[in-house]
């Protein structure tokens, strides 16, 4: 085996352990102020689900190198718009329900933000 494919070999094993981390996943911190916080990252929203109260800030930040955007699946609840790298997106957490999202390039890309009484 070359240098270079065991360097490979070796970058993908890594990678493929993050994968099965028995760790939660995390993202960044909250917005300041309050709120709370979604990275979109490696294709996908970090946390996938986020439980809130009503009236809570909730910040998309997109941290891919691709446009991404965060579209409620109902169609009308929120939409972000083509998001590119370093760009975020607020909303302030409607009424108490579950919503669902994903974006609008990507649609593998999923999740769910459940909205509780204050």
């Amino acid at each position: 085996m070359t240098r270079s494919a065991r360097a490979a070999a070796l970058a993908l094993l890594g990678v493929l352990a993050g994968c099965f981390s028995d760790r939660p996943p995390t993202g960044p911190e909250g917005p300041a102020g309050g709120g709370e916080s979604v990275a979109i990252t490696n294709f996908a929203y970090v946390p996938p689900t986020l439980s809130v109260a009503s009236g809570t800030t909730v910040t998309w930040t997109n941290g891919d190198d691709v446009q991404h955007t965060v579209t409620a699946d109902d169609g009308h609840s929120f939409e972000s718009g083509l998001l590119g790298k370093g760009r975020a997106f607020q909303v302030t957490a409607p009424a108490p329900g579950t919503y669902t999202y994903h974006c609008a390039l990507h649609p593998f890309m999923k999740g769910t933000l459940t909205v509780t009484a204050p």
